[in-house]
């Protein structure tokens, strides 16, 4: 039968769970952040995208419109003529819209040595970003950053390299649109060459923003792992109810199986133990009669004999309640001494251990009180006596003897039940315990006797029985 520990089922259900968890938590963190990188990668490639536009096709355009006089020649309209400003432009307007749309938030910039914006000027990180790209050690950054106790993911590219069309705005001054040196000045943003990298644009991105906005996702995942838990959890508890019917039912067959077993030889017994008082009540009658026939039978020899025959009688009887009392069931817990139970022990053996000529030795070191189910430990050590008895029996022991010692050792009241047999031939020992094992005869045991004594001792009464062989036998030991 599958046995199931539900405490520990739980417990390791509850902390697989947590693993769980925390495995999802790190796994869609990196999972975000892998996609926020791509999808900033693509913003990003989209602005250059944008610029390429503007310095290839917008750009031209005006230009040619300049020539055919259509616009004047010192012309210049960062609106329409910047692709630094028209980018930032377009990107403060998707930004607010991502907003509006409760979507990640980016910070855009631009970093350049020599910009015309002082806003864009690159910082010493940018600078040694903006050197890698212009060696072509690089394609793309990206890192995380700490500022003000926040984690920030950071992604930069490179712009286009300087084309000829780039010249008429960064090369000279003089070759410049007024227009333009006028609104810029003359310092910042010339004396570039084609093929200069002048600039690269980044996106930073608050780690919390990109976790935030997948957290749906993530409490989805692991509420259906929950779920799925629970699920798995309830299952496990059917099973595990299911189990504890069997076993009641498995344990209440084999309790009445060891009660029939045990009633057989208890009745060998009674039929043993009554054999002396029904000779004897015999002899009695016989006597009577016979000085009845002679006349010799008085008043007060007839009350003699009436009170011996009561004597008999009450053995008698006295000893169908000490069987009746064994087997009976459904009492509550009661407080008793061990030596009572001991004593009622030795007198429901007597009579087969009196046959077999075996040796009962009992020695109450200390007495001490129990509580519990007295019927059931006095079968228990039925069970362990009657087993040290077949040993016996079946060996043909010369001086057999048992021994039961109760006494107490710091705060645990002791039981030991030892025989001179020869010891218990089972690898390992324990194995004794297990229903259905026997060391006897196929025909001679059921080999339950001793599990349902492990069951009685450990489960009804909280003790705890263990077995060991010793120089010349086997040692039962009861804890309580």
């Amino acid at each position: 039968m599958f046995k199931i520990n539900l405490k520990i089922s739980a417990i390791f259900l509850i902390v697989l769970y947590i693993i769980m968890v925390g495995f999802f938590y790190n796994f869609y963190q990196h999972l975000v952040v892998k996609d926020a990188k791509q999808e900033v990668v693509n913003i990003l490639n989209t602005t250059n995208t944008i610029r390429s536009y503007i310095e290839n096709i917008q750009k031209p355009v005006i230009y040619n419109l300049k020539k055919e006089g259509k616009l004047y020649k010192d012309f210049f309209d960062s609106r329409v003529l910047s692709s630094t400003f028209i980018v930032q432009t377009i990107h403060q307007m998707y930004s607010n819209s991502q907003k509006l749309k409760n979507h990640i938030s980016y910070k855009y910039k631009l970093a350049a040595t020599n910009p015309r914006n002082p806003n864009n000027r690159a910082d010493k990180f940018e600078r040694k970003i903006l050197e890698n790209f212009r060696n072509n050690k690089i394609k793309e950054f990206s890192t995380t950053l700490e500022e003000n106790g926040k984690s920030y993911f950071f992604v930069a590219v490179p712009i286009g390299r300087n084309q000829k069309s780039c010249m008429r705005c960064h090369s000279t001054p003089d070759v410049a649109p007024k227009e333009l040196v006028q609104q810029y000045g003359d310092k910042a943003g010339f004396y570039e060459k084609v093929g200069d990298l002048r600039a690269i644009i980044s996106l930073k991105v608050p780690i919390s923003h990109i976790v935030s906005s997948h957290i749906k996702d993530f409490l989805i995942t692991i509420f259906m792992a929950l779920t799925i838990f629970i699920v798995f959890f309830i299952f496990l508890y059917i099973i595990y109810k299911k189990n504890l019917k069997l076993q009641a039912r498995q344990d209440l067959l084999l309790l009445n199986q060891n009660k029939l077993a045990s009633m057989g030889e208890m009745i060998g017994n009674i039929a043993h133990q009554w054999k002396q008082p029904l000779a004897q009540l015999s002899f009695i009658l016989v006597n009577i009669e016979l000085n009845s026939n002679r006349g010799k039978l008085t008043e007060s020899k007839l009350k003699e004999k009436i009170d011996e025959a009561n004597a008999q009688i009450s053995f008698m009887s006295n000893t169908i309640d000490d069987f009746r009392n064994f087997f009976s069931s459904g009492k509550p817990q009661v407080e008793y001494d061990i030596k009572d139970v001991i004593a009622l022990a030795k007198q429901l053996l007597s009579a087969t251990l009196e046959k077999n000529r075996i040796k009962l030795d009992i020695d109450i070191k200390n007495n001490f009180r129990l509580a519990g189910y007295p019927n059931e430990i006095t079968q228990a050590l039925v069970n362990i006596i009657n087993n040290a008895k077949d040993a016996l029996v079946e060996r043909k022991i010369k001086n057999p003897q048992i021994s039961v010692q109760t006494f107490l050792k710091n705060s645990s009241k002791i039981v030991t039940i030892q025989d001179n047999a020869g010891g218990i031939d089972s690898t390992p020992i324990d194995k004794i315990f297990e229903p259905y094992f026997t060391t006897k005869f196929s025909n001679s045991g059921t080999g339950i006797g001793l599990y349902m004594t492990k069951m009685i001792i450990e489960k009804n009464n909280n003790g705890k029985i263990s077995v060991k062989n010793l120089h010349n036998g086997a040692s039962f030991t009861i804890i309580f």
